[in-house]
């Protein structure tokens, strides 16, 4: 939905909580919730929608075009609008081992590149002409296989490939698309300075705006400068990644922002967090150790955090963290939840940076992004999943004073 006009910005969910792969099953998870979200969350007025769509969801709705145009027709019959699309998961999301996979293909390989265009293309049929729609990415991939610097040249590469396609589009259609990397735990991306340091060494140079040129066409290459890479690539800010690295979210707009960095969605999400690990808080949080998704841990443990130990996922840090660690896991836990039992959700963080919007505009597109509603302990369930993503909308609006 639009926010109030002095905010001037977009709040949805993203509907990668809803199961489907192919386009049908997506179609028909789409049709069957979110008029239910909209009844609850904004009967009166437009709800904006934040897609996810598989690889071969995409192909399918490019190879079909009536089945895109179709869709674009019921939006506009319910009164919703699609303003971002979440291009991070590839394959398959749901009822599966996902782990470590939902990185592939990363940005050194071009399948990741060609379903990004697709995305692209989508989007651009299904935004008005007054609005720019944004796109989330992986963090350019999985941090164990980007330890060369061949594979980061190649990223690179393809990123640079994708801005002169959005550069293109947007001649084309007159549709501005941002695509924007997601840091993550575990991820070549991961921290803001990793962040920081990878615009500044890798995109934002002279050598990147050289090779940019390469890739444009003919009539665009007199454009090719450190602005038009800005103006198609950027960053979404997922607050639950920031903060299981320790990372209030607000800091880290804050640095982005003087580093001029374009920050094109935030996804407003919450972790697992402990002050004081102990034998009866293991047990409570292994219930969330699922064989579904990754979901890294950083641990602190000593005096004032002295001694820091990152884990890959949860089940090792809880065999091997200290008793009386500080520990956060990733974990997208619903945003409205500040307790767990006995366990804690890093939400005063979240709450901080929504607080910030009235001054500090960081983005311009919010979306809710809990996909775990189905993994959460059974005790931790409240009713319907399109409940739950109701109330942490109307949470967010409460945060927003709206």
């Amino acid at each position: 939905m639009k926010l109030a006009a002095y905010l001037n910005c977009h709040l949805t969910y993203c509907t990668n909580i809803h199961h489907g792969e192919s386009w049908s099953e997506v179609n028909q998870s789409l049709r069957q919730n979110l008029p239910l979200v909209k009844a609850n969350i904004s009967p009166d007025q437009e709800m904006g929608v934040g897609l996810r769509l598989s690889a071969s969801a995409a192909s399918e709705l490019l190879e079909k075009k009536e089945q895109l145009h179709i869709f674009k027709s019921w939006l506009r019959r319910e009164s919703l609008y699609v303003f971002t699309i979440n291009g991070f998961p590839y394959g398959r999301f749901h009822n599966a081992t996902i782990k470590e996979k939902v990185y592939l293909p990363d940005w050194a390989d071009t399948d990741r590149l060609n379903y990004s265009k697709q995305l692209a293309e989508i989007l651009s049929e299904l935004i008005t002409d007054d609005q720019c729609g944004s796109i989330s990415t992986v963090p350019v991939g999985f941090k164990p296989k980007f330890q060369s610097s061949g594979h980061v040249i190649t990223a690179v590469s393809n990123l640079l490939r994708l801005v002169a396609y959005l550069a293109e589009l947007e001649t084309r259609s007159s549709k501005c698309i941002q695509y924007a990397l997601e840091p993550e735990p575990g991820c070549f991306l991961e921290t803001f300075e990793g962040v920081i340091n990878f615009f500044q060494n890798h995109i934002y140079t002279d050598s990147a705006v050289k090779e940019l040129a390469k890739y444009l066409p003919t009539a665009l290459r007199k454009n090719s400068d450190i602005k038009l890479i800005k103006r198609y690539l950027g960053v979404c800010l997922d607050t639950c990644h920031a903060s299981v690295m320790f990372e209030r979210p607000i800091a880290v707009c804050a640095a982005l922002s003087e580093a001029d960095i374009p920050i094109y969605k935030i996804q407003l999400t919450t972790a697992l967090s402990v002050t004081r690990l102990n034998t009866k808080i293991r047990r409570q949080l292994q219930q969330f150790a699922d064989d579904t998704y990754l979901h890294q841990t950083f641990v602190e443990a000593g005096n004032s955090g002295s001694a820091k130990q990152f884990y890959m996922d949860l089940g090792p840090a809880l065999a091997q963290a200290p008793d009386a660690a500080t520990l956060r896991s990733h974990f997208h836990v619903p945003v409205f939840v500040a307790k767990m039992g006995e366990l804690e959700t890093t939400q005063a963080e979240l709450v901080e940076l929504l607080h910030s919007f009235k001054k500090n505009l960081w983005s311009q597109h919010l979306e809710v992004e809990t996909y775990t509603f189905d993994l959460l302990p059974e005790e931790q369930k409240q009713g319907l999943v399109v409940d739950s993503i109701s109330r942490e909308l109307f949470w967010v609006r409460e945060q927003l004073a709206l």
